[in-house]
């Protein structure tokens, strides 16, 4: 994997090349105030506790991923918290639809959906517009992955879909810096002192906190372009949502999730395997494993005793949680050797 420095001075910009493909992960100018409701710059009404830039939000609600469906996501875009509709409850790109993508997005990269509808709005105001906006790279290109520069994005990471997995991806790495190295590189990190692009210091109280900073290193209190306006979306989305946070237990995990015993994973025949890092919610397969469109593929892996479902992942950008690697293992019962896939399997025991 190759860096290299992004040239703009209004944000923290690097430039990632994974697998031939060109991301951008956090090349954004700040935005334009335009783009925001005035709603976004309210404090909402009843939220007692006051900001504060070392701790924006707790890492157990940045990476709830199952807090909030599909549906719930849905009914945000028809009732949003701007008293109409979002065109995002009708927008759909490469045939998936905006809810979709972001629900998607939010299971596999085991993160809270809330993050996404944020930089949505943060970084160009599309939860707050009821029509499609323009120019259509506010949506299309709304993260700006693949834009090299100014006008030129790669085809291939258009549509709000595309966009949103990268920007899972992205934040995904930075957690993934942060527990192995304690910070990022660009040095957010808990615990660790860091300066803003705003010329103020912040210390993150947890890893959430120092990946929201990673994004958009600003604290810009009071305004857009920074962690003073996620934590305001989220006090005002959590509010809409009705959301209070992770229950806790890991309940309703899916494939591949961490888990303490066979009911905090929450699917028809599922099984905790504890003997796996931090616990593996699993199922025995006889070829074909549960689906849903909403939540990440699974794979029927071939083991002597049987088949067990493992969550499958990109070999080119795994986002295996820790203590699993993306190891490509043959199907249960498969139709010869090139019946296999890539998923996530525990990084001190051989494929099996």
């Amino acid at each position: 994997m190759q860096r290299l420095a992004c040239p703009l001075t209004s944000g923290l910009c690097s430039l990632t090349f994974v697998a031939g493909v060109a991301m951008l992960g956090a090349c954004r100018s700040e935005e334009s105030p335009g783009i925001l409701q005035a709603k976004d710059l309210e404090t909402p009404k009843g939220v007692e506790a006051k900001f504060d830039k070392n701790n924006i939000v707790a890492t157990a609600g940045f990476t709830d991923s199952a807090g909030i469906d599909v549906i719930q996501i849905q009914q945000f875009f028809a009732k949003s918290p701007y008293d109409r509709p979002s065109f995002l409850e009708t927008y759909q790109s490469n045939g998936v639809r905006a809810s979709d993508a972001i629900a998607r997005a939010a299971r596999q990269y085991r993160l809270n959906p809330l993050v996404f509808l944020i930089f949505a709005q943060s970084t160009q105001g599309l939860v707050g517009e009821r029509n499609y906006p323009f120019p259509p790279e506010r949506v299309e290109y709304v993260f700006n992955c693949g834009c090299l520069q100014a006008g030129k994005c790669l085809p291939e990471l258009a549509g709000f879909d595309r966009q949103v997995d990268c920007l899972g991806r992205s934040l995904k790495s930075a957690l993934k810096e942060i527990a192995e190295n304690g910070a990022t590189a660009a040095g957010f990190g808990p615990d660790k002192p860091s300066a803003t692009l705003d010329g103020l210091k912040v210390t993150p109280a947890n890893e959430g906190t120092a990946a929201v900073y990673n994004r958009t290193p600003l604290v810009a209190e009071g305004k857009g372009g920074g962690g003073w306006i996620f934590w305001n979306l989220w006090n005002l989305y959590s509010q809409t949502l009705d959301y209070a946070g992770p229950t806790g237990g890991g309940s309703g995990g899916w494939i591949g999730d961490a888990c303490q015993a066979d009911g905090t994973c929450g699917y028809d025949k599922a099984t905790c395997a504890t003997n796996y890092p931090s616990g593996l919610c699993t199922a025995s397969c006889t070829g074909a494993c549960p689906s849903q469109p909403d939540k990440p593929e699974a794979f029927c892996v071939a083991f002597p005793s049987g088949g067990y479902c493992f969550p499958v992942c990109n070999p080119g950008a795994p986002a295996c949680r820790k203590g699993y690697k993306c190891l490509r293992v043959a199907r249960y019962k498969g139709a010869g050797a090139n019946d296999s896939k890539h998923v996530c399997y525990p990084n001190d025991a051989a494929g099996p």
